[in-house]
């Protein structure tokens, strides 16, 4: 008789109650479930009580109870409740840890139904108050200041509930005291670092430490956020299982009423994915790096094969003419393997360096004349262009020597040639000068009974897509610009 009167006394509240066993499961619930729910007995007795709250709000809902651990230990908040049709209502919750008689855990939940409140409260809280000095009005606007305060702290914990979730879905929170021993951690640092939060609660953040990081490095962190600065860095860290991971950390220090330092708030988003792609790209860098100077090693001694079977054949001819075509295909040969030598010992091989590059092709040039040339080079610093644009500016190179040689130097032993490089906007400017005797008055590039060198020449300029000016009747002044593409 009591206990029916007792059920009847329970139903008769305009709240939800409802008693959870150990598991969590509804072991109880008062009538109010059916006609504000929609629910009968059968479809809620024996359910996981997180089944009915939002999916947003599952995850806080569940922390707030882990934390119902010993008798008497309460937690309150502001979670949506679904009715049996789909839609949900607001419930302001509250949970207390009560014992049964045999002193097994069970939890009792009261929530109240704050839906239509909020509702109201929110239209009122969208008006604006009638200012008025008489005694019932001042009563009336404390009143109204009263009700929207309190709708305020209502909406405020529900927001921040709904930021708490989004946080928790995202990031790894903990927060440390002044000594840094852990004094929270949510539920995705649990997963995580594969630490229960009783392991980690209490102990330091060493426990994580996976020995990548030197002393020096955590003295620098504890240093900025002990003086009051925010620290930002990557951290690898150790899980209990031994794994690896690395997060992106965001320290900030916390501060108490007086402006001490009392916490520090690490929130963490895990990158490990994203270090571990860098490091991958970085290892096929290297790998296309290394495969790609083993290539260029390869093909300079090809060409060197093939220069030293050039040099061979011109010194074994008895013909002049023919004698001069091998040396002077030798030496084109030689401009390319120059390139190539160059691009094996560069550490990028997709680019090259002219202020190197130039002149040591230079000097390889002439060492294989007899003649006494010196050679005068003003570069601008650091131009830095592609391997073809290299390879067309060496041959190019190589052919205006050979002619200052053959003609230009023809009657003399000695002379200056002088090269200058300077990059203007977008566009190269060689310029390309000798002493030696002036160019013929009919010389022209475009001449049709030009050589095959001054034919290669305009064939490079053209893949260069660059201007050529010469003036005849002067000493040579070769000047060609072309983009740096």
């Amino acid at each position: 008789m009591f206990q029916t009167n007792y059920n009847d006394l329970l139903s008769s509240i305009p709240d939800l109650i409802c008693e959870l066993d150990a598991s969590e499961k509804i072991s109880y619930a008062n009538s109010f479930h059916k006609h504000r729910l929609g629910y009968e007995w059968h479809e809620i007795l024996g359910r996981s009580i997180d089944e009915f709250f939002h999916p947003e709000d599952r995850k806080e809902l569940q922390e707030k109870i882990s934390h119902l651990q010993i008798p008497g230990a309460e937690t309150i908040g502001i979670w949506r409740i679904a009715h049996k049709n789909g839609h949900f209502l607001t419930f302001e919750c509250r949970g207390k840890f009560q014992p049964d008689s045999n002193g097994n855990k069970r939890i009792i939940v009261i929530a109240r139904d704050i839906t239509e409140e909020l509702r109201q409260d929110f239209k009122l809280h969208s008006k604006n108050p009638p200012k008025s000095k008489d005694k019932t009005d001042l009563e009336m606007n404390a009143a109204q200041l009263q009700q929207n305060t309190l709708f305020e702290l209502k909406m405020s914990q529900f927001e921040f509930s709904q930021l708490k979730y989004a946080f928790d879905e995202h990031a790894i929170i903990a927060i440390t005291d002044k000594n840094g021993s852990i004094s929270y951690v949510n539920d995705r640092f649990c997963e995580i670092s594969m630490y229960s939060r009783e392991e980690l609660i209490g102990n330091n953040h060493r426990l994580l430490n996976s020995g990548f990081h030197s002393p020096e490095f955590f003295d620098r962190m504890y240093h900025m956020i002990q003086n009051g600065y925010v620290w930002k860095g990557e951290i690898r860290n150790r899980s209990k299982a031994g794994s690896i991971y690395w997060v992106s950390a965001t320290i900030v220090p916390l501060r108490s009423i007086d402006g001490s330092i009392n916490r520090f708030f690490a929130l963490h988003t895990l990158i490990t994915r994203t270090i571990e792609s860098e490091e991958k790209v970085t290892q096929l860098l290297q790998e296309k790096e290394i495969l790609l100077q083993e290539v260029h090693h390869r093909i300079k001694n090809n060409l060197f094969s093939v220069y030293s079977l050039l040099k061979m054949q011109a010194n074994f001819s008895n013909d002049e003419h023919l004698k001069e075509q091998f040396d002077e295909a030798a030496g084109r040969l030689r401009s390319m393997m120059a390139l190539y030598d160059r691009l094996y010992r560069s550490q990028n091989p997709n680019a090259i360096d002219l202020k190197e590059y130039v002149p040591n092709l230079v000097r390889e040039i002439l060492a294989t004349y007899p003649k006494n040339i010196v050679f005068e080079f003003l570069p601008a610093s650091g131009i830095i262009v592609k391997p073809e644009i290299a390879n067309n500016l060496g041959i190019i190179l190589n052919e205006l020597i050979c002619n200052s040689v053959k003609h230009s130097f023809r009657q003399v032993d000695y002379g200056t040639i002088d090269v200058q490089i300077q990059q203007l906007e977008d566009q190269i400017v060689f310029v390309y000068k000798d002493d030696g005797e002036p160019l013929p008055d009919t010389f022209s590039l475009e001449n049709s009974d030009a050589g095959f060198g001054i034919k290669l020449m305009n064939l490079l300029v053209l893949q260069l897509r660059g201007k050529v000016n010469v003036t005849p009747g002067q000493r040579v002044q070769f000047e060609l610009s072309f983009p740096n593409r």
